[in-house]
């Protein structure tokens, strides 16, 4: 019975040790990655960890890092595979889960699924983008129907059947391919309930105009951005006057964005109305700066106003596997080559484009309500079924092989020797890492509560950024 006592006590030593040890690592990992904005914008990056480590989902969106510290160690056999191309690099997204795809409205004015966020787009293994989109709709999984346990749980008990539809989504589109059908512009919802929601509330809001509803004032015969929280039930989401200095700036910084388009409207279309800080937004660019910009449009009528998002970008979390590690010039051509190789057609999304801001990279996009970004939040009810997950996984993974589709003959050299052993690997690894995750989560929540706000790091004097450039910066606004 001693022996007994004495190995149950030495397993709980080394799972406290071993926990530990992972929470220090996530910690690190985390601080590591961000410690520039670390140090330069201290009260931006804690709320970027707050808000982390308010739901699993959150965790996951924030923690890219820590996906790519474990494949660089294959962490819970994450970056084995014995489906590897022997040319390891196809162009990615980088961090394709459930909330980095949605509607974007073309030149034409349709409607189609695409990605829609390539912050961490570059050449990468094509593996890792399959791996991190499975585990992103197990971990989608777990967040649907929290209020309905019993709907909940079943969504949660069919994580091996989620992850095997991404995965056998993406080898059916990659043999279609690589046999020569053409890239599918993904225009209608299918058998998705996830996706019908998705595209009739976009049709709906992009007649309405909801974002001028929801972001404006009209004052007269003219709008200006509303400031404070615009939805009082998001009051971490707030709008907060710009610096003169910035302001300033923004007409130069739109010019140079308009450069970038594929079709730019005329220079008239962007005359500067109005212009506000956003804070509160994103997850892992939760620190960066946003900028809500209202242009007059096509007309001087106060209808036709139109409103850009202007917000700062960075090199990418997965970028220098191999020689030569940099393959774009600049952050700005890596957004816009990703972007328009990835998508259907480059116009998917016109008014997609970069510039830069006080020596801020940037990309700029069209604020339209017509433009929905799948959404967690939304997987409730009929939409937050195994089956309704299961169905827009598959067309999801579907999607991910177009984008790595100029690679889909060589690619399917070695998926289609064992297209069944290659759906059970990569859907087994997306569970167990998934459920890494999980643990992780909880870690970085222990980490965060020991270490404090910056999970350790103090801010000097030294690190802070010169005034212009701490003007923009600015700090959140008190929710009191």
């Amino acid at each position: 019975m001693r022996g007994a006592w004495l190995w149950s006590l030495a397993l709980v030593a080394c799972s406290e040790a071993t926990d530990a040890s992972r929470q220090a690592e996530i910690a690190s990992v985390i601080a590591r990655a961000d410690e520039a904005q670390i140090r330069a914008r201290p009260a931006l990056a804690a709320g970027k960890y707050a808000r982390m480590a308010g739901s699993l989902h959150d965790y996951h969106r924030g923690s890219l890092a820590v996906f790519r510290a474990d494949f660089g160690r294959d962490h819970l056999g994450l970056a084995h595979s014995r489906f590897a191309l022997d040319h390891p690099l196809v162009l990615g997204t980088g961090d394709p889960h459930f909330e980095n795809f949605g509607v974007l409205v073309a030149t034409d004015g349709t409607l189609a699924l695409e990605p829609n966020d390539f912050d961490a787009a570059d050449c990468l293994p094509y593996w890792w983008d399959l791996r991190r989109l499975a585990v992103g709709m197990v971990l989608a999984a777990h967040a649907s129907n929290p209020d309905v346990p019993g709907a909940h749980d079943s969504a949660v008990a069919a994580e091996l059947d989620i992850a095997r539809a991404v995965v056998q989504g993406y080898a059916d589109a990659l043999g279609a391919l690589a046999a020569g059908a053409p890239f599918e512009r993904v225009t209608d919802a299918g058998d998705s309930g996830i996706l019908k929601d998705a595209f009739v509330r976009s049709q709906k809001d992009l007649k309405d105009r909801e974002e001028l509803e929801e972001l404006t004032v009209l004052e007269g015969d003219h709008r200006r951005l509303v400031r404070g929280p615009p939805d009082p039930a998001e009051a971490s989401e707030a709008l907060a006057d710009l610096p003169a200095n910035v302001l300033a700036a923004l007409p130069g910084a739109l010019e140079h964005y308009r450069a970038t388009l594929l079709a730019p409207p005329p220079a008239e279309h962007f005359q500067l109305l109005d212009a506000a800080r956003v804070f509160g937004r994103g997850i892992a660019s939760w620190p960066r700066v946003r900028i809500l910009i209202l242009v007059r449009g096509a007309s001087h009528s106060a209808d036709d106003d139109v409103i850009l998002e202007l917000r700062e970008i960075g090199d990418s979390t997965v970028a220098g596997w191999y020689p030569p590690g940099e393959h774009y010039d600049s952050v700005g051509q890596r957004i816009i080559a990703t972007s328009r190789a990835a998508w259907a057609r480059p116009d998917a999304a016109p008014l997609w484009g970069v510039t830069s801001l006080l020596g801020l990279p940037c990309q700029v996009r069209w604020e339209s309500e017509g433009q929905k970004t799948l959404r967690v939040r939304r997987l409730v009810g009929q939409l937050g079924t195994a089956e309704a997950i299961i169905a827009v996984g598959r067309r999801l993974g579907a999607l991910l092989a177009r984008v790595h589709g100029a690679e889909a003959s060589a690619l399917w050299q070695v998926v289609g020797r064992d297209p069944d052993g290659f759906i059970d690997e990569h859907s087994e690894v997306a569970v167990r890492y998934a459920a890494g995750v999980r643990d992780d989560f909880s870690a970085f929540r222990s980490a965060l509560d020991r270490l404090g706000p910056l999970l350790g790091l103090s801010p000097r004097s030294e690190d802070q950024p010169p005034p212009e450039l701490a003007a923009l910066l600015g700090t959140p606004p008190s929710k009191n």
